[in-house]
């Protein structure tokens, strides 16, 4: 992961991960919008799972823990409150 961008309001996070890795089990502190560049992974929440392919949006609410499964090598852009911190842990 790495901070693109940022100002007063947002900033804007881009991330890389390989097929077959998994992003462990997450949530941030505001409202996530996700933006698909290129690549396939499932988000999975505790009762649904998306399927993220190159071109989707998504957005993701705030304490909403979740888990990213990438099929294929996934590259994307995630938009945060100017503030908001990832947490890896369950609430």
């Amino acid at each position: 992961m790495q901070e693109l961008q940022k100002n007063d309001h947002y900033k804007i996070i881009g991330i890389e991960i390989s097929a077959g890795t998994n992003m462990p089990r997450h949530f941030t502190t505001s409202d996530a919008y996700v933006i698909v560049e290129s690549g396939n992974a499932l988000l999975i929440y505790k009762s649904e799972t998306s399927e993220l392919k190159k071109g989707m949006s998504l957005s993701i609410p705030s304490h909403e823990p979740h888990i990213l499964k990438v099929i294929e090598d996934f590259k994307a852009y995630i938009v945060l409150a100017n503030d908001a911190v990832i947490t890896y842990s369950v609430l």
